[in-house]
């Protein structure tokens, strides 16, 4: 029996740092930042946010991060012309901005129209590492919506990555993680229960 997988949605997760220093480093960026600036607010339910100037403060890691994420955009991405799929370089135009997190705050739902893939990277996980229980995960939508959840919610499909159709998928990120998704994949940041800060950057790439 064979069982392939149609239409999947790509969670790419990455280390864009060898260590974890380096997300120290433009962790503490942020934290100045925040300090001295006042947030914008598009999803957050509390916390700061900063302007999609984040390139003109961040310092070497920040453009080290940038550069990380546009060479796995387009490592992932193909282009479609004459018949043809290639991979190749993008002309992508990039948005990116910072979030500072304290204890309550969360994202509620959404997703990131104009752009083909979004992301986060973590630079303070904020002390949730193998500790569920402090929140903060980011939630992923399924993209069809309830309807496999409406006609028999309590019957499963018994097949890997298929368990939770209709529902929902968590992930905890962890200090130093990169996460990448298509920009139309509906998501949130569930609320953080801990003591600290929790640091990340965020961003959209589009044509």
């Amino acid at each position: 029996m064979k069982i392939k997988p149609l239409f999947p949605s790509p969670l790419v997760i990455d280390r864009p740092f060898e260590s974890d220093a380096e997300s120290g480093t433009l962790a503490e960026a942020i934290r100045r930042r925040a300090a001295g600036t006042p947030s914008e607010s598009h999803s957050t339910l509390g916390g700061w946010q900063s302007a999609p100037d984040f390139l003109d403060w961040a310092g070497p890691q920040g453009i080290a991060l940038l550069r990380h994420i546009v060479a796995i955009c387009d490592r992932n991405t193909l282009s479609f012309a004459d018949g043809t799929l290639t991979r190749e370089p993008h002309d992508w135009d990039l948005t990116i901005w910072a979030n500072l997190n304290r204890p309550g705050h969360a994202n509620s739902v959404h997703a990131h129209p104009g752009a083909y893939w979004s992301g986060c990277f973590y630079a303070d996980d904020g002390g949730i590492a193998g500790k569920p229980d402090l929140g903060g995960a980011i939630e992923f939508a399924d993209p069809r919506g309830p309807m496999p959840m409406m006609y028999a919610p309590n019957v499963k499909m018994g097949i890997e990555g298929c368990v939770t159709a209709g529902l929902a998928e968590r992930f905890f990120p962890t200090t130093g993680d990169l996460l990448i998704f298509p920009s139309w994949l509906r998501h949130q940041v569930t609320p953080y229960l801990g003591e600290r800060e929790r640091i990340s950057v965020a961003f959209n790439l589009g044509f």
